[in-house]
């Protein structure tokens, strides 16, 4: 539990600068929407990219991990659309809010997983969590970005428009490249390497602060229900589908419990500026990242016991 909390602690702190920074108007009000587009279209690339084309995918059980994960992604984003009629015709949530809702469960951040997991298992464990992300960021991405664009599209959304819009995203477009650069073994010049790397450490931090400039009290206190159907589908669902696959795929030890942390952290700090770009609710998704932050530390935990007994049994 320590370990998660620490972890964490460094989380909070940037965010709260972030809500500091923009109600002390120490950073213009203006100026924020610079912020928001730069770390979108480079900060955040640069830093997926970075992940992703340094993994070590050979080290690990990257299939089994692989399918066991897709599973799950795709089982929970099934049942995320089969309940919209419910959502919005029983609790009037708004496409823009669904949307949000959607990023909440399905995202992750990949970064936390990278923290928990180094300072719980070590530097070998951490080609674990790059299988991890090579398997979900382009899955995630692409499926999110369809459902926003059909899902906030003013008149009905065709197949071509949505492609467009997958096609163009730097989320998915540094997911991809970074697949194939490692997977082809493309060498990369030093200077430019480091150039990527030195661009990605912006991209965490800008995300960070970024949650804490469009931070208000009324969007997260007290939680809505969104915020509580995000947190619930995030820390049970999601882990729960997980931990199921996994074991069907033969899946035990250190692989089960990084695929834990890895879908029992919060959703991606990124998922706000996504919403701001795209037309969703970002309060709300701030609001959800927020409170989910808190909750992961309990979740964690109660899952990696469950994934132990498991494997005792």
């Amino acid at each position: 539990m320590y370990i998660i909390i620490e972890a964490i602690i460094p989380t909070f702190f940037l965010v709260g600068l972030g809500l500091f920074m923009r109600r002390s108007g120490l950073i213009p009000e203006n100026s924020w929407a610079g912020i928001e587009t730069i770390s979108y279209w480079l900060f955040f690339p640069a830093l997926i990219f970075n992940s992703l084309f340094k993994a070590n995918l050979q080290a690990v059980p990257w299939g089994d991990m692989t399918i066991a994960l897709v599973c799950a992604i795709v089982v929970m984003a099934a049942l995320l659309l089969a309940i919209y009629p419910i959502l919005k015709n029983g609790l009037s949530v708004s496409n823009p809010s669904y949307t949000s809702i959607y990023q909440g469960v399905l995202r992750w951040n990949g970064f936390m997983a990278l923290a928990i997991v180094q300072k719980a298992y070590g530097n070998d464990a951490m080609a674990l969590v790059a299988v991890a992300m090579a398997a979900m960021i382009p899955l995630i991405n692409i499926i999110i970005v369809a459902v926003m664009a059909i899902f906030l599209s003013e008149k009905k959304a065709g197949f071509k428009p949505v492609l467009i819009n997958i096609a163009k995203n730097p989320f998915i477009l540094a997911s991809i490249a970074g697949l194939a650069v490692n997977l082809l073994e493309i060498p990369l010049w030093d200077p430019i390497a480091s150039t990527v790397e030195i661009t990605g450490r912006a991209g965490l931090a800008s995300a960070l602060l970024i949650v804490g400039s469009g931070l208000s009290l009324r969007a997260a206190l007290p939680p809505s229900k969104g915020v509580w159907l995000a947190s619930a589908l995030r820390f049970i669902g999601m882990p729960a589908l997980t931990v199921g696959f996994a074991i069907f795929f033969g899946l035990s030890g250190d692989p089960l419990e990084v695929l834990i942390i890895c879908t029992a952290v919060p959703t991606a700090m990124n998922s706000y500026v996504l919403a701001k770009k795209m037309g969703g609710d970002a309060p709300l998704i701030a609001a959800i990242a927020t409170w989910q932050t808190p909750l992961s530390a309990f979740a964690i935990p109660i899952w990696l016991l469950v994934a132990r007994a498991l494997n005792a049994g």
